[in-house]
């Protein structure tokens, strides 16, 4: 597996697996306005996937120079490729850029999703604050943040 930057293109196909998966499904996201997004996160080149024999395993999104930090705004792992560490490598690479230049490395996820909050204190997250409303007017997601040691 490797991890590579991803053209506009390619980022915005990525759009229609995402949005059959939780926490995107019931959160109502849908694929054309988030491929929109992926295109143009990616012309900024803050996209990022795991690409395995061609296949993208995983991609990840961020934002820079947020809080004096990164912020992670999307990691989705495709189902088949779940457990296999692609999220893992994907924050791995994120952090490692991030924590060249910067202190705090930022991501959220929702309330409910408590399989990702285990993900995130793994990697050694530390839970900071809940944003209720922050991508929908019903959910709240949680802001986690890690430091550079």
């Amino acid at each position: 597996m490797t991890i590579r930057r991803v053209e506009p293109a390619l980022a915005r196909r990525q759009a229609e697996w995402i949005v059959a998966m939780e926490p995107w499904l019931s959160m109502g996201f849908r694929a054309a306005p988030l491929g929109r997004w992926l295109s143009r996160r990616a012309r900024a080149s803050c996209v990022l996937a795991a690409v395995h024999k061609r296949a993208i395993l995983g991609i990840v999104v961020f934002q820079p120079d947020v809080l004096l930090g990164t912020f992670i705004a999307l990691l989705a792992v495709r189902p088949q490729a779940a457990g296999q560490g692609v999220g893992r490598a994907l924050v791995a690479r994120v952090k490692r850029d991030t924590f060249a230049h910067c202190r705090w490395l930022y991501v959220s996820s929702d309330s409910k999703n408590l399989a990702a909050a285990r993900f995130y204190r793994k990697l050694g997250f530390e839970r900071v604050a809940r944003l209720p409303g922050l991508i929908c007017d019903d959910r709240i997601e949680i802001l986690w943040r890690k430091q550079r040691i």
